[in-house]
């Protein structure tokens, strides 16, 4: 009987060999597709929710930003749903209620942390974190810090359109609050070194590569640019104290900074007329009465005299802080005053606004705000420069005598600052050089400068790695 399987046997054998095969690489492909399926179906899901993350990190900056701005227009506010360690510091999770719910059973929430809401430059950090459904991915989350800046003409130290530039081997940005509490009823706190922050601020709206000079100049604070990387030297600096020589604190630094330029109008309200003030003048004269809102009115072509001095004075002992507006009109040259002995002096506890037109140089012994030292000088609000010119430039020189207190706005403006000690206020201009070794302070009172001035964004960042978390992890843990 023959013993071998017929030749259709065998071959129906094969065919379900080949059958087998063909339907486990079948049902392998299909196991992968489906694998990458989930694989993509869980990376656009993830997608998906970093986006929402990022929303509720923006939107806790944004409540944040609400608050404190409710408060700059009423201090009253009453800060509901906020936190608060009795200083001025606030924290609080989104929403009141404790998640935010999203589809598939993911869930979100936000923490925020305010710090120093009640000074000139506050900053909030949000941690937003989203819990995917299922349970099984990582959460995840997103930091966000940003700095904020109030809207004020002089919420910043140095402002420029074009650029900033320090002359001098051993110039310095900082700050100090002459009026932390916002009030002028309390005593002013003059600039010393026990009073110094590490809030100077240099900003410049032009995308050149020289938009921000700071050479061999320490920059205790922030420096800015709309564009390009300030431009250090081997022995400058931007950071906060303690920043070593030639290095800049990346957190301090911005590329995108943005500011308006509004022109200045010249006050209506008329006053008395001085023809050119060509002598040594002392405002405001006896007898002369003020305008209804209680300052001196003064219109004048110009000023222009060598060794005889401006003064503005006290009428009499006691008599209230007087407040002069002096009005010029000539648009080549509306200040020159020169000499050995030429000054403009504003006398403590008086203030005096110029508006001016033409180009200003102010040499000899130069302006004189209060005392000649940071000590005796009157708060730099006491006296302002304001530059009228609205086409052209307007070159502006000023060297103080010891110490220059005063705020300066002029868009116009190209404004060198002489001077080799304190130089204590605000600069807004279209071009800024210090010459000399100024230690410029800026007054970070002057954020309050005009009535209800909002914070704005100066800076934004995202915190991706665990080094810049680490040390808010602490904060962001309620």
């Amino acid at each position: 009987m023959p013993t071998n399987r017929p030749r259709r046997q065998r071959q129906r054998g094969s065919l379900l060999i080949v059958a087998m095969i063909l339907a486990a690489v079948i049902g392998i492909s299909l196991a992968s597709y489906i694998q990458l399926g989930r694989s993509s179906l869980n990376i656009s899901n993830r997608a998906l929710y970093n986006n929402a993350a990022m929303n509720l990190a923006e939107n806790g900056l944004e409540e944040a930003m609400y608050s404190i701005n409710q408060y700059v227009t009423d201090s009253t506010y009453n800060w509901a749903g906020w936190s608060n360690s009795g200083g001025a510091d606030a924290w609080r999770t989104l929403p009141a209620t404790g998640t935010y719910t999203f589809e598939q059973g993911a869930t979100g929430t936000v923490r925020v942390y305010i710090y120093g809401y009640k000074g000139v430059a506050p900053r909030v950090v949000a941690r937003a974190t989203v819990t995917l459904g299922g349970g099984n991915s990582a959460p995840i989350e997103k930091w966000v810090e940003i700095q904020l800046r109030k809207t004020s003409k002089f919420a910043n130290g140095l402002v420029a359109k074009q650029q900033i530039r320090f002359n001098g081997n051993n110039a310095s940005v900082n700050s100090w609050n002459s009026d932390p509490d916002n009030n002028a009823a309390t005593a002013a706190i003059p600039y010393s070194a026990g009073a110094a922050h590490d809030n100077g601020s240099v900003g410049s709206i032009s995308v050149s590569v020289d938009a921000v000079l700071v050479q061999n100049a320490d920059i205790w604070g922030y420096a800015s640019t709309g564009g390009a990387m300030p431009s250090i030297g081997p022995n400058g600096l931007v950071g906060p104290f303690g920043t070593l020589a030639g290095t800049m604190d990346l957190s301090r630094v911005a590329t995108d900074f943005a500011a308006d330029f509004d022109p200045v109008l010249t006050p209506a309200t008329s006053g008395y007329a001085l023809g050119s003030i060509t002598g040594s003048l002392n405002l405001p004269r006896s007898g002369d009465t003020p305008a209804a809102d209680g300052k001196y009115y003064y219109t004048a072509s110009e000023v222009s005299f060598n060794n005889q001095a401006l003064n503005i004075q006290k009428l009499a002992v006691g008599d209230p802080s007087p407040k002069v507006v002096l009005k010029l009109t000539n648009t080549m040259t509306s200040i020159s005053i020169g000499g050995g002995s030429g000054s403009l002096n504003v006398q403590t506890g008086a203030n005096l606004e110029i508006y001016a037109p033409g180009d200003i140089s102010i040499t000899g012994n130069g302006i004189m705000n209060g005392g000649t030292t940071a000590a005796t000088a009157n708060q730099p609000i006491s006296l302002q420069i304001w530059g009228t010119k609205l086409s052209g430039v307007q070159d502006i020189s000023i060297k103080g005598n010891g110490v220059l207190s005063a705020v300066v706005y002029a868009p116009q403006g190209s404004v060198d600052i002489n001077g080799n000690g304190d130089v204590c206020g605000s600069v807004v201009a279209n071009d800024i050089t210090l010459v000399g070794n100024a230690a410029f302070h800026f007054d970070e009172s002057l954020a309050n400068f005009g009535t209800g001035n909002p914070f704005r964004v100066s800076v934004w960042r995202e915190l991706t790695t665990a080094a810049q978390r680490s040390a808010l992890v602490g904060a962001l843990s309620f």
